[in-house]
This record gives C-alpha cells, sequence and structure tokens, in this order.
C-alpha cells in the first residue's frame, strides 16, 4: 500500500521507511557491531551487514506474502528466518 501511494504522497515515504526500516536496522547494526567485536562475526561495517540481513529476510517475505496481500503460515516464516540466519552467517560468521 505504501508503494502505491508514493507518487501521491512522497512525503510519506521518510516516516513509513523510519517505522519500517530505519529503526529495525539500526537496531540490528548495532547487534551486529556488538557481535563483530566479541569476535562472533567476521569483522564489517555493521550498517551494511544489517542491510543485507534484512533484505535477505524481507525479500523473500515480500514476495511469498504478495507484498503484504496474503498471510504467510507461521512454518515458512519459521523457515525462511532460518534461511536467512544460515545464509548470513555462512557470508559473514566468524567459525
Amino acid at each position: 500500500m505504501a508503494y502505491a501511494q508514493v507518487r501521491g504522497f512522497p512525503d510519506r515515504v521518510e516516516v513509513v521507511q523510519e517505522r519500517t526500516a530505519h529503526r529495525p536496522r539500526a537496531a540490528l547494526a548495532d547487534r551486529l557491531a556488538r557481535l563483530s567485536l566479541a569476535g562472533r562475526l567476521r569483522p564489517c561495517d555493521p550498517e551494511q551487514a544489517a542491510e543485507h540481513f534484512l533484505a535477505l529476510l524481507t525479500g523473500p517475505l515480500e514476495s511469498r506474502s504478495g507484498l503484504g496481500t496474503r498471510r504467510v503460515p507461521m512454518a515458512e516464516l519459521r523457515d525462511l528466518a532460518d534461511a536467512t540466519v544460515d545464509t548470513f552467517l555462512r557470508a559473514c560468521g566468524n567459525q
């Protein structure tokens, strides 16, 4: 719905992104920075790593949910989350 309204309400884009993307990404980046400092992740740019993690999660979710128009079963959400973490750790993990 937000994508469809961008042309008519361009000033709302930042409001939507602040609530749905910027805040969660900042919180995740903080956690990833801590994990990197603790040696649990390879040294990285935490903002970029958070952006990549969220893209791995939200890309398939947007597709499977028809951009939020269909409910995704809980088991499928868990599988998607597990696959996201697995892929991310293969790329950024320190083990």
